[in-house]
């Protein structure tokens, strides 16, 4: 492998302060460094990359054309070792078990189950937090995250899979009495509900099943997911839910599935930066939930 020829990196700093500043005595004052060391600094950078950075215009700086081209990648750097040594940081850190989860996921299908963690690894402290936005893991001091979904994963992440999703259309049995359902066909003689966090989940399944003649995008519609079960379990219409969130419903009858479930495609995975994938928290928790999913209780 080619020898890298990096710029002087403690020299990093200095310049995207004194660039911020259009100063080196403002630089020096924000690193708790000499005037001195700064030029110093500069000068050895601008001897590594031979063109100079600044010119300085009376008592003040202003960067170069080349200064200005060299600003963003130099900040770029500075950020990618900040996030990085955050992780590391957080990594080593005998501290909680921080989680952000998906909402619902959470509450019917985590919750029920984190006694076990507890009982198996009292040690570990557990933090959730219901999120199902992107995750800033460093900045928000998340060590893992579950979601739903497929590669590709954004760069530096580790993802592993632990749980496939399958959906399957469900209602409460006091609905079945009023209205049958013995095809998928008759669906179009059903109020169909939608949740607007999977707008598709219809007619996916539909396409899936092979069913013809029924409108996907007519019925009610909730802005949760836990709303949609909520109205499920409350008879007013037929939802597509994925099995890990009604399975306790459909234990104790508060729900039926009347066609089964079928594979989305989607997958329930654990999400966490790839400098945790040796901290002991991270691995004690993948382990555990990755036996937790296998035993489908």
């Amino acid at each position: 492998m080619a020898r890298r020829r990096l710029p002087p990196l403690k020299a990093l700093p200095a310049f995207e302060e004194a660039a911020r500043h259009q100063s080196f005595s403002a630089a020096a004052r924000e690193l708790n460094l000499t005037h001195g060391a700064i030029s110093r600094q500069m000068k050895s950078l601008e001897t590594h990359l031979g063109v100079r950075r600044f010119r300085r215009l009376g008592r003040r700086l202003e960067l170069t054309e080349a200064g200005t081209a060299f600003l963003p990648a130099a900040r770029s750097a500075l950020d990618g070792l900040e996030a990085s040594a955050a992780r590391l940081s957080a990594a080593s850190r005998q501290g909680p078990l921080v989680i952000a989860c998906l909402p619902t996921f959470m509450m019917r299908w985590l919750i029920p189950r984190l006694y076990d963690f507890n009982a198996r690894h009292p040690s570990v402290e557990v933090r959730l937090s219901a999120s199902s936005e992107p995750v800033d893991f460093a900045r928000q001091g998340v060590d893992v995250a579950i979601r739903i979904g497929a590669p590709p994963w954004p760069d530096g992440i580790e993802a592993h899979a632990f749980m496939n999703e399958e959906i399957g259309p469900v209602c409460s049995p006091a609905l079945l009495k009023r209205r049958k359902l013995r095809r998928t066909g008759d669906l179009g003689h059903h109020a169909l509900l939608h949740t607007e966090t999977r707008p598709d989940a219809w007619s996916d399944w539909l396409a899936r099943s092979g069913t013809e003649n029924v409108d996907a995008s007519r019925g009610q519609r909730f802005e949760h997911f836990y709303f949609l079960l909520g109205a499920a379990v409350a008879g007013l219409g037929v939802a597509v839910a994925p099995h890990p969130l009604v399975r306790e419903d459909l234990k104790l009858g508060r729900l039926v599935a009347p066609f089964g479930f079928v594979k989305s495609g989607q997958r329930y995975c654990l999400l966490h930066p790839a400098e945790l994938v040796q901290a002991g928290k991270v691995r004690t928790f993948r382990r555990w939930i990755e036996k937790a999913a296998r035993a489908r209780s």
